[in-house]
């Protein structure tokens, strides 16, 4: 009798345990399928729904980060630009454990194709391992932001003074000009008020692309 009640009290051990693990996983599930389901309702009012995910702007999103894979797709359009926003994940790992790092990208269509052109946030550590970095004629500008792009005429081209004047004061907004599309990200899963947010201020950006830009190093997008 008192083996049978030490090996019922072993497995209770283990099995609670295992259980509450089950459980918080449950719950987690369902967390997460009704915060999907309130977003999916929120960017309907905006004539947004769920696509499959874009195998350009997946590419896209393995080059600005590492490939991983990706999640929900919403697109639409926002004032006469198609749009869509991208959950993705990547992992990371140090050798003995591994992390997962969800991100998000949004994409807002340009009237024509660019040449590639990425704005990053500067820091010390890219400074002393990114590479080359291009200076422009506002010091401010140069310390705050990195620009990666292999025309510096053309980079210049975009980011001209209006331009970086803009950007100062919008420091969080990261972005890249990857053919027809500007592309913006941010950390964790897209929520509709900061996809809101990130296309207003992606739109302006594109608004403050001189003319000349387009004609002179835009292609048509079929």
């Amino acid at each position: 009798m008192a083996a049978y009640s030490f090996s019922f009290l072993t497995l209770l051990i283990v099995a609670v345990p295992i259980l509450a693990l089950v459980v918080l996983i449950v719950v987690l599930v369902k967390q997460r399928q009704k915060r999907l389901r309130q977003r999916a309702i929120a960017a309907a009012q905006f004539g947004w729904f769920p696509v499959p995910p874009n195998p350009w702007l997946v590419n896209v999103t393995a080059n600005l980060f590492q490939p991983g894979r990706p999640g929900e797709m919403i697109a639409g359009d926002f004032r006469g630009r198609g749009m869509c926003a991208l959950d993705y994940t990547y992992t990371t790992s140090n050798g003995k454990t591994q992390q997962s790092h969800p991100v998000h990208v949004v994409a807002l269509n340009l009237p024509v194709a660019l040449p590639p052109i990425t704005l990053t946030k500067d820091s010390g550590l890219k400074r002393t391992f990114a590479g080359r970095d291009l200076e422009l004629e506002s010091q401010a500008f140069n310390d705050a932001f990195r620009i990666a792009c292999a025309d510096d005429r053309y980079a210049s081209a975009v980011l001209h003074p209006r331009m970086m004047e803009w950007q100062l004061h919008n420091p969080g907004l990261e972005w890249q000009i990857a053919g027809n599309a500007l592309v913006s990200w941010g950390t964790g899963i897209f929520e509709i008020p900061d996809v809101l947010a990130r296309l207003e201020a992606m739109a302006r950006l594109i608004d403050l692309i001189p003319p000349f830009v387009l004609r002179d190093y835009g292609q048509p997008t079929y």
